[in-house]
């Protein structure tokens, strides 16, 4: 592990840039924020948080077309019929910035299955009080291409834990989790409990990028802030593990497949041109 430090105040974070770049815990004067990378690990999908780039969530059988290129990516998770999350947090990353309380870290692959060149790069900035992440994807390319974001933080779970957020829509399932119908619907409106006898994991449209996170009596409770172009919510929530997901992305599953992707999130961008998204966590 090459683990690094910020702190602002009570505020810890400590990250790996060559672990995906992701963020291996989160602490408040000790007290876990986020749920806590174990010692030693080696799999991403055991860290607090992963920045998802240059899409999110699956895209089905890794296959889609745009712009006369055909993309063709492979499976990247055991288990999974469908490529997902996209490419850095299977990565190295490199610091290119960093002080006490910042650090910004870039990825730029020299070997991608994307079709369109690009170059990544994530930020996290600590107040006393907040974190703030950012990430944002500039295409290299000759021609324009289509991108997406995200972040998957993971949550400690307890029997309590609930979310409160506003949506508009779900998008039902089929069984390789892949979307079939949105619903009308906001589930998380009036604040609900996370942890359910059944999976929960599903993409909700029409977020305004406001969510709380209550994580139970005596713990945190959090307010979650994102930007515009954070408009869709994923959650995932297994049975019986110890965690749950509250994911801000720009797009929904396998947007890049749909009838109309952008309307679906997908920015298709001009080369040299960049896409921003940010995500807050707040103590409340």
């Amino acid at each position: 592990m090459a683990r690094e430090t910020l702190q602002a105040g009570g505020l810890r974070l400590t990250f790996d840039p060559e672990l995906g770049g992701a963020i291996l815990s989160l602490t408040r004067d000790g007290e876990d924020l986020l749920r806590p990378t174990p010692e030693g690990a080696a799999d991403v999908l055991e860290t607090a948080c992963f920045p998802l780039v240059p899409y999110a969530n699956r895209i089905a059988h890794g296959c889609f077309r745009f712009g006369g290129r055909t993309a063709a990516l492979s499976r990247n998770m055991v288990g999974q019929e469908h490529p997902l999350h996209g490419e850095g947090w299977r990565a190295a990353w490199r610091v290119e910035a960093r002080g006490a309380d910042f650090a910004t870290l870039v990825f730029e692959p020299r070997a991608t299955e994307w079709p369109w060149r690009y170059r990544a790069r994530q930020t996290f900035r600590l107040t006393p009080e907040s974190s703030t992440f950012e990430v944002n994807v500039l295409d290299m390319a000759d021609e324009p291409g289509p991108f997406g974001l995200g972040f998957h933080p993971y949550f400690p779970h307890s029997a309590t834990a609930r979310l409160t957020a506003h949506t508009t829509g779900v998008w039902r399932s089929s069984a390789d989790l892949l979307p079939t119908e949105l619903a009308a619907g906001a589930p998380w409106a009036d604040g609900a409990a996370v942890r359910t006898e059944r999976l929960v994991d599903h993409c909700h449209a029409g977020w305004v990028g406001l969510a709380r996170i209550d994580l139970g009596p005596g713990r945190p409770s959090l307010q979650m802030t994102a930007s515009p172009e954070l408009g869709w919510l994923h959650v995932f929530a297994p049975p019986g593990e110890e965690f749950f997901c509250v994911e801000p992305v720009s797009h929904a599953p396998n947007a890049f497949n749909m009838a109309d992707p952008a309307a679906q999130g997908v920015r298709v961008l001009a080369p040299g041109e960049t896409l921003t998204a940010w995500m807050r966590l707040d103590l409340m």
